[in-house]
């Protein structure tokens, strides 16, 4: 098994339906091929509950290494992937939904306010390694969104909703003060990564050469390899061996 994208990176799994876009998963590295998730992205937010084991969890240009009981708010498009740490298996549990379920519509006060300026913003993830107070009830509001969803209660959905943004609440008192809007260049770098992330996928069992993947994204080869060693930590990531430094 392993992620479906389609040629941009983006997952093709449906989070949810329009009615309701909100998906509770169950997951283990150890179902996937390789024992991680590869790179991906998507326009829902995900938040990631540690329930065993430990994850090398990664998002954009940062590596978090998450522990049991640990979680990680991933914003929405922030492309991600997770690996095995120390070769062990890691079960952990991802909520992934729409962020209008927070905010209503587009034109909302709550969309304006306290939406938009992390979604918008540079912050692509936040660990909630419980190394601050407030990740403690940053984590309850997860774990009670996880028991709501195997329960299914009449009219859980209220409850989802309004744990969602409780959490959204705290996020964003705690968060606001770094999140920056990122330049015009950042993403522009982003989109090519997510170009580049997507071509690897595709083709992981072939010789994968570096001017293969300048062409692609209509860079020299010295810049191609300038953008990918600053955005990520080139040399660690192990799905890419046929990329020449």
């Amino acid at each position: 098994m392993q992620i479906i994208t389609d040629p941009a990176g983006k997952e093709l799994k449906k989070h949810g339906d329009s009615s309701f876009p909100f998906l509770v998963s169950y997951e283990r590295l150890s179902g996937y091929e390789t024992g991680s998730f590869l790179w991906h992205w998507h326009p829902e937010i995900e938040l990631t509950y540690i329930e065993k084991g430990k994850m090398l969890y990664k998002i954009n240009q940062n590596t978090f290494h998450l522990k049991e009981g640990q979680a990680i708010f991933g914003n929405a498009n922030a492309l991600h992937a997770g690996y095995m740490y120390q070769d062990q298996d890691c079960q952990y549990i991802p909520i992934t939904f729409d962020p209008k379920l927070i905010y209503g519509f587009s034109g909302s006060l709550l969309f304006q306010k306290y939406t938009e300026p992390i979604l918008r913003s540079s912050l692509s993830a936040v660990p909630l390694d419980l190394s601050c107070k407030w990740h403690s009830e940053a984590i309850k509001d997860i774990r009670d969104i996880i028991d709501l969803n195997c329960s299914r209660e009449p009219m859980y959905e209220f409850e989802v909703i309004a744990r969602l943004q409780h959490f959204w609440k705290i996020l964003y008192e705690n968060t606001i003060s770094r999140a920056i809007l990122p330049s015009g260049q950042d993403e522009e770098n982003y989109r090519r990564i997510r170009q580049i992330m997507s071509y690897i996928a595709e083709h992981y069992s072939e010789k994968i050469l570096l001017n293969d993947v300048a062409d692609l994204i209509h860079l020299s080869p010295s810049e191609c390899s300038r953008l990918f060693k600053k955005m990520y930590e080139y040399h660690s990531l192990r799905i890419h061996p046929g990329i020449p430094h």
